[in-house]
C-alpha cells in the first residue's frame, strides 16, 4: 500500500501548502468561502514575504505580491523571479500605495493610542 488512498488522490505535500499559503492560493478551490469581511484591506499582507518583517518601502509585484524595495532588488539582483510565485516580475516594482496607506492608517491609530 503505497498510503494515498485511490479514491482520495488529492494530498499535498507541505511544500506545496506552503507556496498556496505564501501564495494567497491556499483553500481556494475548497468549495464555499467562508469570509464575511469584503474589504479589500483583509487580502493585504502586513510583513514582507521575504524578511518576514514589517514592511519598509513597500512595493508590488506585476503579479500582485508585496515586498520591502530592498528584500525586493536585492531578490532581483539574485532572479527575477518572484519570490511567492516564480513569475517572472520583470523588474517592475511599483509603489504599493494600498499597503502605504494601510500602514498611515496604523500609525494614526497608534498616534491616538497614546494619548
Amino acid at each position: 500500500s503505497s498510503g494515498i488512498n485511490a479514491e482520495y488522490g488529492d494530498y499535498k505535500s507541505g511544500w506545496q501548502l506552503e507556496r498556496e499559503w505564501a501564495s494567497k492560493e491556499y483553500g481556494k478551490n475548497e468549495g464555499d468561502n467562508y469570509e464575511v469581511s469584503d474589504s479589500d484591506d483583509e487580502d493585504l499582507p502586513f510583513a514582507c514575504f521575504i524578511c518576514r518583517e514589517r514592511f519598509v518601502n513597500p512595493v508590488v509585484t506585476k503579479c500582485k505580491h508585496y515586498f520591502c524595495e530592498a528584500c525586493a532588488l536585492k531578490r532581483f539582483k539574485k532572479t527575477k523571479k518572484c519570490f511567492v510565485c516564480e513569475g517572472n516580475t520583470g523588474g517592475i516594482f511599483n509603489p504599493a500605495k494600498d499597503i502605504i496607506a494601510k500602514m498611515k492608517d496604523l500609525e494614526e491609530q497608534e498616534e491616538e493610542g497614546d494619548d
